[in-house]
């Protein structure tokens, strides 16, 4: 470093989703960089970007996310934005608890309560702090599930607007405007190209690995893959007396590389010991097994797409039997087999969709390409689609007439299917998407059912001795 210049270093994480086994390393090496650059006397930020929780996860599942929140505390971060896995996952009054207990401040400037229309207690749009001779201006953002976060009393505005209007507002106040952004690598490429005055976006949400940053115009935008696998370091040089910044660089940082902090395992430990026992309440008792079959219609998935008909009131039901990770075996269930089994963030959901598009669907849905297609992403934490389990409705195929004509035959309801006739379908929130079967996209008056998630619908199910003796009867007919 010349003289006259100082320098800021910014350290930061995304999309850990509740991966503890990188954690202590994390922390071991967020408080290595910040010895070093400390003896420098150079001033040093660590900041997370979200979805550090995932509810997938034993230890925060058991703990509403207390684990997650002690683990940021313990490790010393400064700021946090707040990711889906945060906002969409937990019920408010669940959040408002846990950021309460964070020593930390949570920023997030596009999310409003619904009914004040103002930001939430546990929220702040931004914060401008003083490091050493620079003024930054700090402005935290999610992505905006409009009609997801309407249902938890929240409402979700358009990120980049808000950005743009912060960033106005706060511009000549500061030296230095860094974005906290849980809308995707594609998102901040586009505030980097049309807002002004953006120097840093330190991203989320879509698990880009940036190894050196990527510089869009004057703004650097920085993410560091998923999972904890690595730590971001920017060091911003600027001219003390002028402020202006001189020159910005981005690094990631394997965090193999750092030994495990006691501290940190001890707080996981401790954590650990209290969701084994928490999850550990036996919820049922089978008195026989209840196989899955991702290639195949099978007694466990029809369980599921019953009991996801009569939670959300509708004539036909449609889950994928990939939802499910294991069959499940005579005798007791657990709290901790159910997450195991079912793991993912998914909500119920119901539609309307019309004969023909449900033809549609169920013939594609035969196709060998989508039973065995992997997918990421859109809370789904399983290997393959699998097949697709119905309630509601017999289906009648042959699967050796040519593609678009197996489906012979449809009853929904004990009625033959009617092609114009608007229906009423549960169905789960990841296909509302589009990305498996695209008619899904086309349903009308969606409504999602929040915060249930699809392990609650099952546990419902395997408590319910009359509905565990339905799971043997097909839906599906091979002519």
């Amino acid at each position: 470093m010349e003289k006259g210049e100082g320098i800021l270093h910014i350290l930061h994480t995304n999309d850990l989703h509740s991966h503890f086994e990188w954690m202590s390393c994390i922390a071991a090496g967020l408080k290595s960089i910040r010895l070093a650059v400390q003896e420098r006397e150079e001033p040093v930020v660590t900041v997370d970007l979200g979805d550090h929780m995932d509810r997938a996860q034993l230890k925060t599942e058991a703990t509403w996310g207390q684990a997650n929140i002690d683990v940021l505390n313990e490790t010393g971060y400064d700021l946090a934005t707040i990711g889906n896995n945060e906002g969409l996952t937990f019920p408010r009054i669940k959040l408002d608890q846990l950021y309460r207990n964070a020593t930390f401040p949570v920023i997030c400037a596009n999310l409003l309560d619904a009914k004040t229309k103002q930001i939430p207690p546990f929220l702040k749009p931004y914060l401008i702090k003083q490091y050493g001779d620079l003024t930054v201006g700090w402005i935290g953002i999610t992505a905006s599930f409009s009609s997801v976060y309407e249902l938890l009393g929240l409402t979700a505005l358009v990120p980049e607007k808000v950005v743009a209007e912060y960033v106005a507002a706060i511009r000549s106040r500061v030296d230095l405007i860094v974005i906290l952004s849980h809308i995707g690598y594609s998102g901040d490429v586009e505030m980097a190209r049309s807002i002004k005055g953006i120097d840093i976006i330190l991203g989320a949400h879509t698990h880009t690995y940036l190894a050196e940053g990527e510089m869009v115009k004057n703004t650097l935008i920085c993410q560091t893959g998923k999972f904890g696998e690595y730590i971001g370091h920017v060091t911003v040089t600027y001219d003390k007396q002028t402020k202006a910044v001189q020159k910005m660089r981005a690094d990631c940082l394997p965090t193999r590389l750092y030994e495990p902090d006691k501290k940190i395992e001890e707080v996981i430990e401790r954590h650990q010991e209290r969701a084994e026992n928490i999850m550990g309440e036996v919820i049922t008792s089978l008195k026989y097994d209840l196989p899955v079959s991702w290639e195949e219609e099978s007694p466990l998935s029809n369980l599921l797409a019953a009991g996801l008909r009569v939670w959300v009131d509708a004539e036909i039901s449609l889950v994928n039997s990939g939802t499910l990770l294991f069959s499940l075996r005579k005798g007791k269930v657990t709290r901790k087999d159910l997450l195991s089994l079912c793991p993912h963030p998914i909500n119920p959901c119901r539609m309307k969709l019309n004969g023909r598009q449900l033809l549609v669907i169920l013939e594609e849905a035969l196709d060998a390409s989508v039973i065995h297609r992997e997918v990421n992403g859109f809370g789904f934490r399983g290997k393959v689609i699998g097949w697709l389990s119905i309630d509601g409705a017999e289906v009648h195929y042959d699967k050796y007439a040519p593609v678009g004509r197996r489906i012979k035959r449809v009853e929904i309801q004990g009625a033959p299917l009617q092609e114009e006739r608007l229906y009423t379908v549960g169905t789960i929130d990841m296909f509302t998407f589009g990305i498996i079967f695209p008619m899904f996209k086309q349903g009308t008056e969606n409504k999602f059912y929040l915060p249930e998630f699809l392990r609650d619908v099952l546990q419902k199910q395997l408590q319910d001795e009359k509905e565990l003796q339905k799971t043997a009867h097909k839906r599906w007919h091979e002519i």
